[in-house]
């Protein structure tokens, strides 16, 4: 799945018309010097967009206070069973996280758009995941406050949040200075000059006093006009109860390095933010909001904490006559709960369920019983356990299936006229359980739907009538019978699974000239007859490209790679290439544009290729962070060029990333509210390979071909994460490559 063919496909359309070539594209670099910091997603959501301007105000006043910051840097679907569908859309802020719970409510409430209790859960060192259930990840051990490398963290904080007496009125306890341990001591007023503190507020709610400073701060910087009582709560006047929360500490003193110097500020936590009053700073700026955004990002993360539930999938895939090619699916899952919480449901990745009448769900049964299902965002079918699985046992679920291909062609639908049916995307799968729930997302017309575990897959594919089919995709061809109506394909550590049939495919079983050897590999086309020689061609173009891939960065770990025409796309958000593990698929009418060096047509073999590297064996969530399969395919398919046509790689480098942008961070996701597609293939794209060249640059190539080694065996078969490339690419290097990844990556 690649949404950097979509990418192809639009500059496709305009290199073709124009007749020109990679090579007549001279002299384009990018204009604009990297920012020192990366530019800002979009907004997910109007009504999150709304809330933000309203409360930021004027972001462009002198001495401007941040509440969230200049812009969201990180956007997510997270697990929350409260909700109607069972999950949250997030962004992240500097300050915080501003999310929607119900799409279908009230839009005009206060409370359609919250902030999440960010600081609570970090404390708690646990995350809530609704109906009462939380996640233990153990408190952040993140400063709250300073550069980030010093003074007292989340941690540190766990013992602090018990109830205090009512203290309005006095002055801050002698007691207030918050050692790096958790432990307080006594302010020396000739060692740490704070400022003079007294009590402002004791908040009955919580059992905590407010500094005085702290309470000003928060009844003078809300709008008036967005002024709310929360009756529920008890509490009147309350337009700051939504952005900060109750208090959850007592307010400290805490020394922290401040652009490398210490610092003594004040600090108080509460349940949705933290602010900090530093009397050092200009009397506008002296109370601030802490990063508890990016604080809170650094501890979920940085590190996901997915669960392993071993599945493995067979089904049954009877394909019926033409005109139709309707389909009969019969599918096994069976899965392991590597978890460390019962499950009493489990959620299968279903995207031909987006379009109406496609799919139709017949039965589901677990364990053999028949189950509850329900769908949730579109795509994703809940299926209730009647019993819960404890941590370590298993469970099957069966189900069974109609499909009616759309008659669309493209990578999920059926081409009429040369009778393709291309079965992309098309198996219900499992997806990942990460960080205490379920990780599933709405279908999203941008990007890639990937987001899956190596599994072992065993399919069948068989005609209904008796009619002789060819079928090709992923995984080997065990069992083929010798009348063309049963194919048996097996398949082991690939994320998904994707075929193409047609009775009029030249079987390259029959034919040893659609076939050709890489090492132990054996790459196979499926043409139909009337394309033989392009099919051959396809074939010329990507095995040395394979062999490539494997010598610079760990061998192709499967036996076979197939490579096939799939139907004429009838909608433009199909008409693009598309890899899946194991399989490339080219739409049926790019044959036709010839595939002259240089061409984008000659390059885009060379990157799917890329794709059995970077998607296929080191996963990743192409939904939230495309960038980590896109941008490097992109960036390693400049490479080819240049280790391979030398003299023509400054025209391909500067062709490939001509679109790269500042406008969006290459780390955004496909939900982060781009504008437009091409504005989504400019960030992550264009101006991920531009990144990686100065990374590349910034190494050495002996340095940087190390570390894509060391990446590769790392995570073999696993998703990988920004953090876990980061840290390799960094650990190899000499260069520091913080600046650089500031400039392109948000988080």
């Amino acid at each position: 799945m690649n949404p950097h063919a979509r990418n192809i496909s639009r500059r496709a359309t305009f290199l073709c018309v124009a007749g020109l070539a990679l090579g007549a594209i001279a002299n384009v670099t990018p204009a604009k010097a990297a920012p020192l910091r990366a530019p800002s997603e979009g907004f997910a959501d109007a009504a999150i967009h709304a809330r933000w301007t309203a409360d930021e105000g004027c972001t462009t006043c002198g001495d401007h206070v941040w509440m969230w910051g200049p812009g969201a840097f990180y956007t997510e679907y997270e697990p929350y069973s409260d909700t109607p569908q069972g999950n949250h859309l997030v962004q992240y802020f500097d300050k915080g996280r501003l999310e929607v719970n119900d799409p279908q409510g009230d839009k005009n409430s206060p409370w359609y758009v919250t902030s999440g209790l960010l600081v609570k859960e970090m404390v708690a060192g646990a995350t809530e995941t609704g109906g009462g259930h939380v996640y233990e990840i153990g408190p952040a051990n993140v400063a709250v406050a300073g550069d980030g490398n010093g003074g007292p963290t989340y941690a540190d904080f766990a013992g602090l949040t018990g109830h205090a007496g009512n203290q309005e009125g006095q002055p801050l306890g002698d007691m207030s200075l918050l050692r790096v341990d958790g432990a307080t001591a006594e302010v020396v007023p000739e060692e740490n000059p704070p400022a003079s503190i007294t009590i402002g507020r004791y908040e009955e709610a919580s059992g905590h006093n407010w500094a005085d400073v702290f309470w000003s701060f928060a009844q003078t910087t809300a709008d008036s006009d967005t002024t709310t009582q929360n009756s529920e709560r008890g509490t009147q006047n309350s337009h700051w109860l939504p952005t900060l929360g109750y208090p959850i500490t007592e307010p400290y003193w805490i020394t922290v390095p401040i652009n490398g110097k210490a610092s003594t500020v004040l600090v108080q936590l509460f349940e949705r933010r933290t602010l900090t009053y530093n009397p050092g700073n200009p009397a506008a700026t002296r109370v601030e909001m802490g990063n508890v955004g990016r604080h809170y990002w650094q501890w979920r993360y940085a590190d996901r904490h997915e669960a392993n539930m071993d599945a493995q999938y067979s089904a049954s895939i009877t394909v019926g006559e033409a005109p139709d090619r309707e389909v009969h699916l019969e599918e096994t899952v069976s899965l392991s709960n590597g978890s460390d919480s019962e499950l009493g449901a489990l959620i299968l990745r279903a995207p031909w369920k987006h379009w109406d009448g496609v799919l139709t769900i017949e039965s589901v049964q677990v364990n053999g019983q028949a189950a509850e299902t329900r769908w949730l965002e579109d795509i994703n079918l809940e299926v209730a356990l009647p019993q819960a699985v404890p941590p370590g046992g298993e469970v099957t679920v069966e189900l069974e299936a109609d499909l009616a291909p759309r008659p669309v062609g493209g990578r999920t639908g059926y081409d009429v006229d040369n009778d393709i049916l291309t079965l992309g995307d098309m198996l219900p799968t499992l997806v990942p359980y990460e960080n205490g729930g379920w990780q599933y997302y709405p279908y999203s017309e941008l990007g890639d739907l990937g987001n899956n575990a190596s599994a072992h897959y065993s399919i069948v594919v068989k005609s209904s009538g008796g009619e002789k089919l060819v079928v090709g995709g992923t995984g080997d061809a065990v069992e083929r019978s010798s009348d063309g109506t049963y194919w048996r394909f097996e398949a082991d550590n690939v994320r998904d699974v994707a075929y193409v049939v047609s009775p009029r495919f030249i079987n390259p079983y029959d034919d040893a000239s659609m076939t050709r050897q890489v090492g132990d590999v054996t790459m196979l086309a499926f043409y139909l007859r009337g394309h033989k020689e392009a099919g051959q061609r396809q074939l010329d173009l990507t095995a040395p490209a394979l062999g490539w891939f494997g010598e610079k960065i760990g061998a192709y770990p499967f036996d076979t790679y197939t490579i096939a025409e799939m139907g004429v796309p009838l909608e433009k958000t199909d008409n693009y290439a598309q890899e899946y593990p194991m399989a490339y698929f080219i739409p049926s009418q790019w044959l036709a544009y010839g595939t002259a060096f240089g061409t984008w047509t000659w390059y885009t073999p060379v990157h799917e290729v890329g794709h059995q590297w970077f998607y296929s064996t080191v996963g990743n969530n192409q939904l939230t962070d495309p960038w980590l399969d896109e941008a490097m395919t992109t960036f390693m398919t400049t490479e080819y060029i240049r280790a391979n046509f030398a003299s023509t790689y400054s025209q391909a480098f500067a062709g490939m990333t001509s679109g790269a942008t500042a406008s969006r961070p290459v780390s955004a996701g496909v939900y982060s509210g781009f504008a437009s597609e091409s504005q989504y293939t400019a960030a992550v794209y264009d101006s991920g390979t531009v990144m990686l060249g100065k990374v590349r640059k910034a190494m050495g190539d002996h340095a940087f071909y190390a570390a894509l080694r060391d990446y590769y065996t790392t995570y073999r078969f696993k998703r990988a994460t920004p953090e876990g490339l980061l840290t390799i690419l960094q650990a190899h290097s000499q260069a520091d490559l913080k600046s650089i990844f500031a400039a392109y990556l948000a988080y």
